[in-house]
């Protein structure tokens, strides 16, 4: 990532993560609840001085907890172990390490009861749990699980403690933790995000320092298989916009979306507003293109259906491609592509046809069709066009960067860029 800033130093509350559970270390669980904690955060204006994680082990979070409080962050998010399960000890060690007595919430262990049903029986000491307050801190309430949360403060920093299960700890810090550091945030700053699809980092970077009318943004690039994104921050709002129509102006066709919002989202509101019908035919791609496209809601009234013709039978049998087109070109060719898209588009009676074939690898490359060759065709009711591109030898890579590069196709098309 380059970063560019100009004549400006910016101030940054400090933040610490510590991630607790057994399951982050081995590899079983993917930590995305830290991915999207440092994303929200940044958003605010915090700086992440730190993240570690540790186990499910008393002086394990103890430890942890010591190493990120000596940073002296302003705050300290730990996520993990205050579920109902004998493993979850976070909440006792708190408890522990804050010195602190706790008492039990009648209302919110009859609750509990409820939920668990145990109404009328001994209540597990796990679940039991939950329900305790502590006499120093403060609980945070899960409107969607039984996992509370808590916050205290040691020195000058403020530790919140959220639940590990994603939608429960997304919700409680969007609610109740995000609010309270903005509040507290004594240099509020705005940023903007640009993403870009189709276009190097390099590029992006040679321009953007080339122009003296840069003003006082700090910028940050983040390139990834889906394209670059472009992140403009600065206490002054005037100054980022009159910086983004700069770069509008110089490189609007390859920019699809402002800050989080994803190509396939964008693709789904057009096919609305036009009232565009959509069906896909992947080969390379396995089907990640209709994937994505599902993801968004709504999207059922615009896509109409796929098929993913892997075999040359398939493409054959089920597409109706002729024979000699692919004897004489190959599967991986821009007549393919061409087909393939015009076929799907009438074998759904939809307004658009979208297709990819390419060779993904790390086999099946030749001198001629080197590994990563794609062919991405695009059918309308007024005519087709076929985009080749050259990718990596990296398969999952390949299969998101023509995901992408074939949905931004269909933005252009849908926008007649």
């Amino acid at each position: 990532m380059f970063a560019y800033a100009k004549s400006v130093k910016f101030v940054f509350l400090k933040v610490s993560i510590l991630n607790i559970g057994d399951e982050l270390l081995s590899g079983k669980t993917l930590n995305t609840n830290s991915f999207w904690i440092k994303r929200k955060l940044f958003s605010c204006g915090l700086f992440i001085e730190s993240q570690i994680t540790v186990q499910d082990e008393t002086e394990s979070i103890i430890s942890g907890l010591n190493y990120c409080i000596t940073k002296k962050p302003d705050y300290l998010i730990t996520t993990g172990g205050l579920g109902p399960t004998s493993d979850d000890i976070t909440r006792d060690v708190l408890f522990k390490y804050f010195n602190t007595k706790s008492s039990v919430d009648l209302k919110y262990l009859d609750f509990l009861k409820q939920k668990y049903g145990t109404k009328n029986l001994k209540i597990n000491d796990s679940i039991k749990n939950q329900a305790l307050i502590p006499n120093i801190g403060e609980v945070i309430p899960n409107s969607i699980g039984t996992a509370r949360g808590l916050k205290f403060k040691k020195n000058s920093t403020v530790i919140f403690a959220l639940p590990g299960v994603p939608n429960e700890m997304k919700k409680m810090f969007k609610k109740y933790i995000l609010p309270q550091i903005y509040d507290a945030n004594p240099n509020p700053f705005f940023s903007k995000t640009l993403r870009t699809c189709g276009i190097s980092e390099s590029k992006l970077y040679e321009f953007i320092i080339s122009q003296k009318n840069c003003g006082h943004n700090q910028i940050g690039y983040y390139p990834s298989a889906y394209g670059v994104d472009i992140k403009i921050t600065n206490y002054n709002n005037k100054d980022i916009e009159s910086f983004i129509d700069i770069i509008y102006k110089k490189f609007g066709n390859y920019i699809y979306a402002e800050n989080e919002e994803n190509l396939e989202k964008i693709i789904i509101d057009i096919c609305h507003k036009q009232n565009q019908t959509l069906a896909v035919a992947e080969s390379c791609t396995g089907g990640l293109i209709g994937h994505r496209i599902t993801n968004v809601a709504g999207s059922s009234t615009v896509l109409k259906g796929g098929i993913i013709a892997y075999s040359n039978e398939s493409k054959m049998n089920i597409l109706g491609l002729k024979k000699n087109t692919l004897d004489q070109y190959g599967s991986v060719s821009e007549e393919t592509a061409l087909s393939m898209s015009e076929r799907v588009k009438k074998l759904f009676n939809c307004s658009i046809g979208l297709s990819a074939t390419g060779i993904a690898g790390p086999g099946g490359g030749s001198l001629e069709k080197p590994l990563g060759l794609v062919y991405i065709g695009l059918a309308t009711n007024t005519n087709t066009i076929v985009k080749k591109y050259k990718f990596n030898q990296d398969r999952k890579t390949n299969k998101v960067k023509t995901s992408q590069m074939a949905l931004d196709l269909l933005r252009k098309g849908l926008l007649n860029e």
